[in-house]
């Protein structure tokens, strides 16, 4: 029996295959996707992959219409979502290699003349999560397959264990005692526009642009289950000194955003880092990935929390035409 594409109309149903998703995010889920049209203008297909009734993949895209020329993307541009793509469902478990590959091959393939057929995109543009390791199927469509990478922290390891394999001056961060009283804790929808706020100021300081916009957060914020946005904030006299914004789910917790410069003498972001990973932990969360490897400055940074190197994928297909109209924006831009 082959595999059928079909668009996944129903919230609720949508997000039960994503229970048994292998590389499923909250980002996936139905309430985000609708969140991410929204903000980025781009109309979403939630699409998935079907032998008979039994579903054995998703996969959510965004199709962006600029004249006469159509992208689709997934996750959409500019709103610093690092991952979605697809991800393989499997409710009766996994089968035998054989069977699994052909069966996610199939899914590919079928997904992508889906899109030609009904879209005809002259580029796509996907970033697969961690743990999406075949991308055979990209590449034998004469995909462009660039490898990226992401750190994650173990949170099944013991506390003491994990502190013991960071560098030293992280653990020196974490645990001294500083002159400085300051308070660690959640926040909501007034402390991520404050994170947003200084995460803005922080790019325009090192010459950036940083286009996401509070509003857009809040709303994911406030449209996803209770506890998968996270924003978590230091505290100094009553002041948010630095903060950060975690998306939690489906047994992994991504720093997503904020961590900028904090606004006082105090390693608040080696701070706030150590706390959500042990309040993460807590509640049962198993990995705690650093969203992001691959800027040599940053991934210094990063690495002092012992995380495990770990890949994903950015996909690429663009017609001639839309492969030189894309250098001559970026040369202008």
């Amino acid at each position: 029996m082959s595999i059928e594409i079909r668009p996944v109309e129903d919230d609720e149903t949508w997000n039960s295959y994503l229970e048994h998703a292998c590389t499923a995010t909250p980002f996936h889920r139905a309430e985000a996707l609708d969140v991410l049209s929204a903000a980025s203008g781009a109309r979403l297909h939630r699409l998935g992959g079907f032998k008979g009734q039994e579903p054995v993949g998703v996969f959510p895209v965004f199709e962006v219409d600029r004249g006469p020329v159509k992208g689709v993307f997934s996750p959409p541009p500019e709103l610093k979502v690092p991952y979605l793509g697809p991800s393989l469902v499997l409710r009766g478990g996994a089968p035998k290699r054989r069977r699994l590959e052909r069966q996610h091959h199939e899914f590919v393939e079928q997904t992508l003349d889906y899109l030609s057929e009904t879209v005809d995109p002259a580029l796509v543009h996907l970033r697969t999560p961690p743990g999406y390791d075949d991308v055979r199927p990209f590449s034998w469509r004469a995909y462009e397959v660039d490898p990226r990478y992401t750190y994650v922290i173990d949170l099944t390891t013991d506390e003491d264990d994990l502190l013991a394999s960071f560098s030293s001056d992280a653990r020196r961060n974490v645990t001294d005692d500083y002159a400085i009283d300051y308070e660690i804790g959640p926040g909501g929808a007034a402390e991520i526009e404050t994170i947003i706020e200084q995460t803005a100021a922080r790019h325009a300081d090192q010459g950036e642009s940083f286009p996401v916009d509070a509003s857009f957060v809040v709303d994911l914020y406030e449209a996803l289950p209770e506890g998968m946005v996270r924003p978590t904030v230091c505290r100094v006299d009553s002041e948010v000194v630095a903060g950060t914004i975690c998306i939690e789910g489906y047994g992994t917790a991504i720093r997503w955003l904020g961590s900028a410069k904090p606004s006082c003498d105090l390693p608040a972001n080696d701070i706030l880092d150590w706390h959500y990973c042990r309040a993460a932990a807590d509640r049962g969360v198993t990995a705690f990935d650093l969203a992001g490897a691959n800027n040599q400055r940053i991934a210094e940074y990063k690495a002092k929390f012992a995380p495990e190197l770990v890949p994903y994928y950015r996909l690429k297909s663009c017609s001639r035409t839309m492969d030189m109209a894309v250098s001559l924006y970026n040369k202008l831009r």
